[in-house]
């Protein structure tokens, strides 16, 4: 019983603190708009392409952009991770 409710304690402490560090859409295109418009104009308005080619292009993004970046492919590669 007091190892259900530690798990319990844990994952309502735990899920919230992911869910800040995913970046939003707005906080994403806010970021990102002119690195997109700079690097990847001919994409636009294709929102798939637009996010493979800002990826394509990390080392060139300005630091916000990466970081937003970053932590969205990290939350992707956190929510694919098998669970224990």
């Amino acid at each position: 019983m007091k190892t259900r409710l530690a798990l319990v304690l844990l994952a309502a402490t735990v899920t919230p603190a992911l869910a800040q560090s995913i970046p939003t859409e707005a906080q994403q295109r806010q970021a990102c708009k002119g690195d997109a418009m700079r690097l990847c104009a001919a994409d636009i308005p294709n929102m798939d392409r637009i996010r493979s080619c800002i990826i394509s292009q990390h080392d060139q993004l300005s630091p916000p952009c990466r970081a937003v970046v970053d932590a969205g492919l990290r939350a992707r590669a956190a929510s694919r991770a098998p669970q224990q």
